[in-house]
């Protein structure tokens, strides 16, 4: 007897093909972004590094990382999760890459705005991971690895709202205390400040690379599965021991696949080896 398969209909054929363009047109307007990003941040460093202080460089150098943590959190989350994608997932890389263009000026134009440029995409950061948990939540057969990752998500929007919190904080603080002035000490104060947003960006990239190894784990596992398949699995109370001597047991104890108890087998002698 010969067997037809029947085409697939049209309409989940468009929905397969709608899907699978988020990541790449995700990516490719991201590129675009930091590109566009990371050129403006050379051009502003050629044209101003003969009046860079040390405050200067460590924000320029901030700035470069910052863009590599952008790109680095927007690439893993386009990889792993996939919708349908509309304007708003067009308009949030072009804010982030607004924000970022907005950072690479403010280096010249003092620590406090710059500080409130990374507050707000730190913010902006707690506001996608939200928004990609509620898409990730309208897609089917995200169910599980929604569940599995969703520690992490809430992880992440604390850690950016809490962080955007701190750089406000910091920013007011740096206008009220001129940090950047040279003189009693004020320098140190701003190059200490630079050192500890190093350390919190440092945090973002860390928590990125914990949740893109559990993501990898699950691709390869299934993890959240086999995690489940154990606590289900009833295990006995009763230990079988090996017993003293020349004597161990020939096979040992056998556990039947419904949970049954153990059933002992009678222990034979386990020949000695000559020569030892």
């Amino acid at each position: 007897m010969n067997f037809e398969l029947e085409p697939e209909p049209n309409h989940r054929e468009l929905h397969h093909r709608l899907n699978d363009a988020f990541t790449p047109t995700y990516l490719t307007i991201l590129s675009i972004i930091q590109a566009v990003a990371l050129t403006d941040l050379a051009t502003v460093v050629a044209a101003e590094y003969r009046q860079f202080t040390v405050v200067h460089w460590l924000l320029a150098l901030l700035t470069f990382g910052v863009l590599i943590i952008v790109w680095n959190v927007y690439t893993i989350q386009g990889t792993i999760w996939r919708w349908i994608p509309d304007v708003r997932d067009a308009a949030m890389p072009f804010v982030v890459g607004a924000l970022e263009l907005f950072l690479d000026h403010a280096i010249t134009l003092g620590m406090s705005i710059w500080l409130l440029g990374l507050a707000a995409i730190a913010a902006m950061g707690a506001v996608g991971t939200w928004y990609m948990h509620w898409r990730a939540r309208t897609e089917a057969g995200s169910d599980q690895l929604l569940r599995y990752l969703r520690g992490h998500h809430l992880l992440f929007a604390l850690y950016y709202a809490g962080g955007a919190a701190f750089l406000l904080l910091l920013a007011w603080a740096n206008h009220v205390g001129s940090w950047e002035a040279a003189e009693r000490g004020q320098g140190v104060l701003a190059v200490g400040t630079a050192l500890i947003v190093g350390v919190c960006l440092s945090g973002a990239v860390i928590i990125s690379h914990l949740y893109w190894r559990k993501a990898i784990v699950y691709a390869r596992t299934g993890l959240p599965k086999l995690r489940k398949d154990m606590v289900k699995r009833p295990t006995s109370s009763w230990v079988t021991r090996l017993p003293a001597g020349p004597e161990v047991p020939a096979l040992g104890s056998r556990i039947a696949a419904t949970g049954a108890e153990v059933e002992d087998i009678p222990a034979q002698p386990c020949p000695r080896r000559l020569g030892l």
